[in-house]
Order: structure tokens, then C-alpha cells, then sequence
């Protein structure tokens, strides 16, 4: 009775250990591993498959990337981590208990939260707790061998100690012992991940709760306002890190994640040259220089462009998943089905029928040639306006806006920024009302010009008047050059 009621507290243990890294993972760090997972490229084929066994280890790293694929199902990632978790601290408690008892579950808890705060890290693989479990699984094995009286069992040990390398590897050590959740990250890998999958709603609820504003942040921020025709409406109603908030720098310095969002402003303007130039940036700085997220951006973008050969070399990749082969399938070249041609159709709609040598760096150059094919990609058009506006570029913007935006009636933002170009050219008031600019506003550009003159700039009294203006901005933001 008292050997049944042990059981019966250790699998309670289990159970209760095992219900808590589900939950954790679930409501702490669920984009952590849907992350993860569009950072790996696991390909059902007997020749994938039989690379893995290249080098020792390979059962683990197989074991893992079948597995991780998974995370991209809701639910799936925590209940595998779980599962995986307490499986390492079932082997951790075989392998102590003979030699500790019952102060073998504080060896149990502490190995558990070791191993945890590892897959709390973006690039601790999913096989190096898989390695570890093999590893004490070989080693519960050998023991059980010498422990017997058989006269093979020391030379029985050494071949499973061997063939146990060979299979489990020796562990993954080249990440941090322990990682604590990052939270901040999390919010961010959440914003990406809701965004790149369209679920708009869910982005802007992420959006609206984050109260830290940072540069990923508000890169979709504007994004999602500018898929609204809402861009210049909004622009200055949130902080503006200068002009590479519309555009993620991608430079040495950028971390993959980055380079990973860079490519959504520019595939959802209609430049798939630069879409591709960030979507193939993003793939060779990430961990495994591979990932369904890129794959399946890249498949797309040739897709747009009307490059079926070039398609077809990443669907056929996608084909070989277990998670993405109906997704592939629905894109196959000349079997499109209903939605995706529909999709097709609103994308090279916004895409240039020409092309022009630029550099990668060059955005006024790539907007521009996008304008130049399509006056009516509004979406192109408000971001070459509003990335002269946070440059202080007020004559490119100007120029720019005389050329794209000439049959407007200038609102917003943009009437303050003109408002601005006629102060500087001291304008007459017959011609200032040639350009149809709200008598309110020409009213606030005097009351803020006035406040201006008063206090000699003091930012403090403007912003608490004019700190959603142009104005304001114009005066206050620094510009590095």
C-alpha cells in the first residue's frame, strides 16, 4: 500500500509539473516558439532524413526539427515542450533516486528549470533536451547491463555508450546555461507573427496595449495604417524614431528578426525586389540559414512576378512538409486555387512592369519607380511622402508631392509641411490659398508660429499644444546625417 501511494505522488508530481510548463509556454511564450518553428525547414524525404545521421547526434537533431515543426499548430509547441520537459526530469529521477531517494526530486526540479530556461533562449534547439534524455537513457541502460552478472556487460556498455553518441550526441552546450523569459521580446515576436499571418485584428490589439514604443513596433504600427489609407493621418500621433521606422535598416548591426520584417513594407507596397533582396537577407543571418517563413515569402514573391520556375523551386521544397504541403499545393503554377488567383491578382496590380538599376539602400529610388508604373499605389505614394516628411526633406517633399499627390486636397500632415515650404518662401496669401489649405489649419500654423516667436522654441509649451503637429516634429527631431 505505502509502495502504491508513492507512485501515486510521483505521477501527481508529474502530472502537476507537466500541466505547469504547459501554461507557461501557452500564456508566457507562445510566439517563442512559433518562432522557432519558422526558423527551421524540416523536409519529409528519405534523403533529408538520412543527412541527419551525417554526425553523431542525428536521432536528437531528427527528433527535434520533426517535432518543433509542430509549434506552428495553436496549443501543440507547449503541450511538446511539456511532454519533452518531463520526460528529461523522468530520466533525471531514474538516474539519482538510487543513490538520493526522495531528495532526488530536488535534483529533478532544479535540472527541469536548468533545461527550461535554455529553450527559453530563440536558438537553444528543440534536440538539446532530446540529446540530454538519450543521454541518460544510455546511461540507465548501461547500468542496468552491469549491474547484472553477464560476463558481456562491461563490453555490452561501451557499444550502447557508442552507438548512444552516435544516435543522442552529447548535448547542446553552445548556448547560454539559462535564459529568463523575455517578455519584451515575446511582444515583439507576437506583433511580427500576427502581421505576417494577416490577422489584423489580433495585431492592432498588440499594437494598442504596447506601451513601449520601439522600432519594430512602430514599423507596423505605420504599416497597418498605411494598408488604411491612414498614414499621413496618424503619422505624428505616435513617436517616429526618424524615417527608418518605415523602413527597417538592414546593415551589419541588424539582427535576423529585423531583417525578417524588413521585406513585409515592401512586399505590401509592390516592390518584390527589395521584398526578395530582405526575405533572402533574413534567411542567411538566421540560426539555420533555412525556415518555412522565407520559403513561403519567396515562393510568393515569384509567384507575383510571374517567375513559375523560380516558384516552383521553393513550393516543391514546401511539398516535402507535413504542415505545409496543401498550402504548397494551392500555389502550384496552373492549379492556383479560386483565392489565391484572386490574391494574385490584387498583388501584380500594385507590382512595376519595368525595372531600373538602384541601390538597396536607395527607398526615394524604389517608391519613385513604383509611382512611375502605377500612380494609383496609394500606399507607395504616402510612404515617399511621409519618408521625406521624417527626413525634413521639405523640397524633396514638395517636388515629390507636386508630381504624385498634385490633385489632392492637402491634409493632415502634408498641409502642414507646405505650410512650411510657403513660410520659408515668404508667400503671399492670394498664393497660399492656391493650394487649398484649410483655413483651420493656416489658423493653428499662426497660433503655432506665434507660441514659437513667445517662448524662443521651448519645447515643453509646444508640445503640450502642437505635439501631434508637423510643426512640432520639424522643430524637434534630430535628424543624424
Amino acid at each position: 500500500m505505502k509502495r502504491w501511494n508513492s507512485k501515486f505522488v510521483n505521477w501527481l508530481l508529474l502530472g502537476m509539473g507537466g500541466l505547469i510548463l504547459f501554461f507557461f509556454f501557452y500564456e508566457v511564450l507562445p510566439y517563442h516558439l512559433l518562432h522557432r518553428e519558422q526558423m527551421i525547414l524540416f523536409l519529409f524525404s528519405p534523403i533529408e532524413l538520412i543527412q541527419y545521421f551525417n554526425n553523431s547526434g542525428g536521432l536528437a537533431r531528427l527528433s527535434g526539427d520533426f517535432l518543433t515543426q509542430f509549434f506552428c499548430y495553436k496549443g501543440a509547441g507547449p503541450l511538446i515542450m511539456a511532454v519533452v520537459l518531463v520526460s528529461w526530469g523522468v530520466v533525471v529521477y531514474k538516474l539519482s533516486f538510487p543513490y538520493l531517494g526522495r531528495w532526488a526530486w530536488f535534483v529533478v526540479i532544479l535540472a527541469v528549470i536548468w533545461e527550461t530556461g535554455k529553450e527559453c533562449g530563440l536558438n537553444y534547439p528543440l534536440s538539446g533536451t532530446i540529446s540530454l534524455i538519450g543521454i541518460g537513457l544510455v546511461y540507465l541502460l548501461c547500468r542496468f547491463f552491469i549491474r547484472k552478472p553477464l560476463k558481456w556487460g562491461v563490453p555490452i556498455s561501451v557499444f550502447v555508450i557508442s552507438l548512444g553518441y552516435w544516435l543522442w550526441g552529447y548535448g547542446n552546450w553552445s548556448s547560454s546555461w539559462y535564459n529568463t523569459p523575455d517578455l519584451r521580446r515575446e511582444k515583439m515576436l507576437a506583433i511580427d507573427s500576427e502581421f505576417y499571418f494577416g490577422h489584423w485584428q489580433k495585431a492592432q490589439k498588440l499594437l494598442d496595449e504596447d506601451n513601449q514604443a520601439s522600432l519594430l513596433s512602430t514599423y507596423y504600427r505605420n504599416l497597418y495604417n498605411a494598408q488604411r489609407n491612414q498614414l499621413p493621418d496618424k503619422l505624428m500621433s505616435y513617436s517616429q524614431p526618424l524615417s527608418q521606422v518605415l523602413f527597417l535598416p538592414i546593415s551589419p548591426s541588424s539582427n535576423y528578426i529585423m531583417i525578417y520584417a524588413a521585406n513585409e513594407a515592401w512586399f505590401a507596397i509592390g516592390d518584390m525586389t527589395m521584398a526578395e533582396h530582405a526575405a533572402i537577407l533574413g534567411m542567411i543571418f538566421s540560426p539555420y540559414q533555412k525556415g518555412t517563413r522565407p520559403i513561403k515569402r519567396l515562393a510568393e514573391i515569384n509567384l507575383i512576378n510571374g517567375d513559375d520556375a523560380a516558384a516552383l523551386k521553393y513550393l516543391r521544397l514546401l511539398q516535402k512538409t507535413l504542415c505545409y504541403k496543401r498550402w504548397a499545393e494551392r500555389r502550384i503554377p496552373g492549379n492556383l486555387s479560386p483565392d489565391v488567383q484572386q490574391w494574385l491578382k490584387r498583388k501584380r496590380e500594385l507590382i512595376s512592369q519595368t525595372d531600373t538599376l538602384r541601390l538597396s539602400t536607395d527607398v526615394s529610388a524604389s517608391l519613385i519607380h513604383l509611382l512611375n508604373n502605377n500612380r494609383d499605389n496609394f500606399m507607395a505614394r504616402d510612404y515617399l511622402l511621409c519618408f521625406d516628411l521624417l527626413n525634413k526633406d521639405i523640397a524633396s517633399f514638395v517636388d515629390h508631392y507636386q508630381e504624385f499627390a498634385k490633385n489632392m486636397v492637402p491634409s493632415g500632415i502634408y498641409a502642414e509641411a507646405l505650410l512650411i515650404y510657403l513660410a520659408e518662401k515668404k508667400t503671399s496669401a492670394e498664393e497660399i490659398k492656391e493650394w487649398k489649405i484649410s483655413p483651420f489649419i493656416l489658423n493653428e500654423f499662426k497660433n503655432y508660429s506665434k507660441l514659437y516667436q513667445t517662448s524662443n522654441g521651448n519645447a515643453g509649451l509646444l508640445k503640450a499644444t502642437f505635439g501631434n503637429t508637423y510643426w512640432y516634429y520639424f522643430h524637434n527631431a534630430l535628424i543624424e546625417r
